[in-house]
């Protein structure tokens, strides 16, 4: 049976959601009761419950941004010669990655796609969903999860070869509210009939300037939120010619029902099904407070524990997909493995209106959580699926719980039949809670060859990714992740991949044959998996590789 705290939560949350719609320009309250938790934590609920909702809508991109693409582009075509005659979707080199440091539909949110329907006033995204898109978008825009992710970077690369054309480096890019001003911006010619847009960069991390000639992956900014959004992310369009020089039309390149063809990517990601939690954390700050100028782009505080004379525990969780009437429920379990208290099953979303992304904060007061010490299990599951599922530590008064390093991560490259001609990225995967303390993880990305460097970043994204590497046949790339909490790092990640072809001996990539490469034979002499030293690829670094070398040299 539900509770009366949540019947009148949900009586709330009607009334003011069920005019809600998808597609608002601006964030929004949906549900938030009184700050002062004794109005209306009734006697049959003294635990506590939901305390506040929120749907997050970021503002579309205003009409004025997409004028000055158009009039750029047709200034670039003018000045420089027309593009290439136009042709239909899908005949066009593919995208090998999108162009963030991150994983879709992970760390990168994907808040909106094109809309596919042409007409005024009316929408559709590729896969018929309608959802992830508003009236007019032309943008396939990744969200990272907030503003103190955006300080730490998360880079913005080149998604195909091209030519730079426009940059604007110098508007602010930390909105917490939509501006009236122009987004910093990155404009690109890919080849042929392709014009690439990147926005909502960050103030002063342009790599590039006009006229520089870039290679996919490659970094050339940094996320952010400049112009007229209000969360960090990337913006990033693709624009074809309809043939008349000063007509260019926005293009999807995902491909589903409502777009059908090839798609533009050479491996889509598509839309996850069901509610998953994309951030999580628990705090003894009253979140109705801290939620109370309706600004949700910054991270919620977080502590790494609570002692047992704590007020109340706050518990927050941003997510994607809730559905209606989506419902809620949290299992507290003791340190001896027993279950100590459960809310049962509640409401988390009682409206007609599902959100692509959402903000809940809950407050609890659990006898327990005031007289046992020691490590909880705290379970949350929605809409009858696993959710998250966390340890709790409970301390005694005075007690101070030692920072702790972020857990184990593993890392990947892709593609793993890589070639020169490959953009190769570096993904990382964590445990759903990556950090005991719930700090923010940054990591650090190596890419070397051979021993030597090519790319050292410190990103807060969970994908890094390097240029195709010429001339390198047969070599052994290696990305080392190292993730930290600012503080403490975790034990380094290490993946490499051996680029297909016969090598030359140039171990380490330079254009030389020379004692550089000797010195990497001889210090990988012996048996070997995947090694730069390897030449003749047979697990082995001996005699057959130093004569490599040696006929290579110069």
């Amino acid at each position: 049976m539900l509770r009366t705290t949540t019947f009148a939560v949900a009586t709330l949350a009607l009334s003011t959601l069920v005019s809600a719609q998808v597609g608002e320009e601006k964030h929004k309250t949906e549900a938030k009761v009184p700050a002062d938790a004794t109005m209306w934590k009734p006697s049959l609920s003294p635990e506590g419950g939901l305390a506040g909702v929120a749907g997050i809508n970021s503002s579309p991109m205003r009409p004025a941004d997409r004028t000055h693409i158009l009039e750029a582009m047709s200034e670039y075509s003018r000045r420089y010669g027309p593009f290439s005659r136009p042709g239909a979707r899908g005949l066009y080199e593919r995208f090998p990655i999108f162009p963030v440091g991150g994983r879709e539909w992970e760390d990168l949110i994907m808040f909106n796609y094109v809309d596919v329907d042409s007409a005024d006033g009316t929408l559709q995204d590729w896969n018929c969903g309608g959802r992830y898109t508003y009236d007019g978008s032309y943008t396939n825009s990744a969200w990272i999860k907030s503003f103190d992710h955006q300080l730490i970077g998360v880079p913005v690369v080149a998604v195909l070869d091209g030519t730079v054309t426009q940059v604007r480096d110098s508007e602010p890019d930390q909105n917490e509210v939509p501006g009236d001003g122009l987004t910093n911006y990155i404009g690109i010619h890919h080849g042929g009939d392709r014009y690439c847009w990147y926005e909502s960069l960050k103030q002063g991390s342009a790599s590039v300037e006009v006229g520089d000639e870039v290679r996919a992956g490659q970094q050339i900014a940094q996320v952010a939120s400049s112009g007229s959004t209000d969360w960090p992310g990337l913006r990033f369009s693709t624009w074809e010619p309809t043939g008349n020089v000063d007509e260019w039309i926005p293009v999807e390149p995902y491909a589903g029902s409502c777009n059908p063809g090839q798609s533009g990517w050479e491996n889509q990601v598509d839309i996850p099904v069901g509610a998953k939690c994309r951030d999580f954390g628990i705090t003894t700050t009253n979140l109705n407070t801290f939620f109370a100028d309706e600004i949700y782009s910054w991270r919620p505080p977080l502590e790494g524990s609570i002692t047992l004379d704590h007020d109340r525990l706050w518990l927050w969780t941003y997510a994607t997909d809730i559905g209606i009437l989506s419902t809620y429920r949290m299992q507290f379990y003791d340190p001896s493995g027993n279950l100590n208290f459960d809310t049962g099953t509640e409401w988390m979303n009682f409206s007609s209106t599902s959100y692509r992304q959402f903000i809940t904060w809950f407050v609890w007061d659990i006898p327990g959580l005031h007289t046992i010490p020691g490590t909880w299990t705290v379970n949350m599951i929605v809409n009858d699926n696993p959710y998250i599922n966390f340890p709790l530590e409970v301390l005694e008064p005075g007690t101070i719980l030692p920072n702790r390093p972020p857990e184990n991560v593993l890392t990947t490259i892709s593609p793993q039949n890589a070639s020169t001609d490959d953009v190769l990225t570096c993904r990382v995967y964590t445990l759903d809670v990556n950090e005991p303390d719930w700090d923010l993880v940054r990591y650090r990305y190596t890419w070397s060859v051979g021993g030597r460097v090519l790319r050292n970043t410190i990103s807060a994204g969970l994908a890094d990714h390097l240029p195709r590497l010429e001339g390198c046949d047969g070599a052994v790339v290696e990305c080392q992740v190292i993730p930290s909490d600012g503080v403490l790092n975790a034990p380094t990640a290490i993946a490499k991949v051996r680029l297909s072809g016969e090598s030359s001996g140039d171990s380490n990539c330079d254009g030389n044959v020379d004692i550089v490469d000797l010195l990497v034979i001889l210090n990988e002499w012996g048996s070997c998996s995947i090694c730069s030293g390897d030449h003749n690829q047979d697990g082995e670094v001996d005699i057959t590789d130093l004569l490599i070398v040696i006929a290579g040299w110069g």
